[in-house]
């Protein structure tokens, strides 16, 4: 098993197969998911007690493709204490996330500042295409999170934070280095 994609693996726990959403999660007519529907899947997923045996704790932030299914793409981050994404935003896709366990701070920019935002386990997020953040592994040890995408996440715009805020300054693509 490689860090970054992990594709269908077998069963975690009671929640069911990894790489095909639960069908009564997504609406079939729903393209592309809503943000209040990406939240309520990644909180579901998120609920899975056996989660972190999905990636090693290697105190780096590692990654991996839970499922692509139903034009919803999941992913399961594990955030050492102190990793962070940097400032970037998720280029056309919608997305939520939702906190396993531990906890991260999520920075935003609002009204000439950087904002903070603590997120415990439990705790869950959307946000539209448009959202610039960085987000931070902060509970000692590692936290979980687990992240919804729609449509399919296929860039990453990264932003460099100045004094007016955050400026684009690359894309990412699919994969490479996310």
């Amino acid at each position: 098993m490689s860090i970054g994609t992990i594709g269908t693996i077998g069963t975690i726990g009671t929640i069911g197969t990894i790489g095909t959403l639960h069908p009564t999660l997504l609406h079939p007519t729903l393209v592309p998911a809503s943000a209040t529907e990406l939240q309520r899947i990644a909180a579901y997923y998120a609920r899975n007690p056996n989660l972190g045996v999905l990636l090693r704790g290697t105190g780096e932030r590692s990654w991996a493709r839970l499922a692509d299914d139903s034009g919803v793409e999941l992913w399961l981050i594990s955030w050492p204490e102190d990793t962070e994404t940097g400032w970037h935003d998720h280029g056309r896709s919608v997305g939520a996330f939702a906190v396993a366990s531990g906890s991260v701070v999520e920075q935003t920019w609002a009204t000439g500042a950087v904002r903070q935002r603590r997120l415990a386990a439990g705790d869950f997020r959307s946000f539209g295409v448009r959202h610039v953040h960085n987000v931070r592994g902060s509970a000692p040890g590692r936290s979980l999170t687990v992240h919804a995408y729609a449509p399919r996440l296929l860039t990453m715009n990264r932003h460099e934070l100045s004094a007016q805020g955050p400026r684009p300054v690359g894309t990412t693509n699919e994969g490479a280095g996310w």
